[in-house]
């Protein structure tokens, strides 16, 4: 026998699935707008590659940095996408997070 909190829970869900699968037309327009990459890391600059805190990349990663992907492997964690910049920067400040011990590597370079 289901409580009241139970069915309530349920009702919830399938509201929140429904409006899920209203907003999936959208999606398919989302999908052909390009990747916007921002970096959160620290500013590096190396044999002659320049990356600033904060700079935006529109494509996804850029193939010119290969060499710093190279050379500091947990560095394209810190390109987040810019619709999740808000998170990110919690999760970078936050003890113990991929984020967090991605920029911790990176100190000091």
């Amino acid at each position: 026998m289901a409580t009241k909190r139970e069915r309530d829970k349920e009702q919830q869900e399938q509201e929140q699935q429904d409006i899920t699968a209203a907003s999936a037309p959208e999606a398919p327009a989302a999908a052909d707008k390009p990747v916007q990459l921002m970096y959160i890391g620290p500013s590096i600059r190396k044999n002659g590659i320049s990356l600033r805190t904060n700079q935006v990349f529109l494509g996804g990663h850029p193939a010119y940095l290969k060499p710093l992907y190279t050379d500091y492997p947990h560095i394209r964690a810190l390109f987040v996408p810019v619709v999740t910049l808000q998170e990110s920067l919690k999760q970078i400040r936050k003890t113990g997070t991929a984020l967090n011990h991605a920029a911790l590597s990176m100190k000091g370079v």
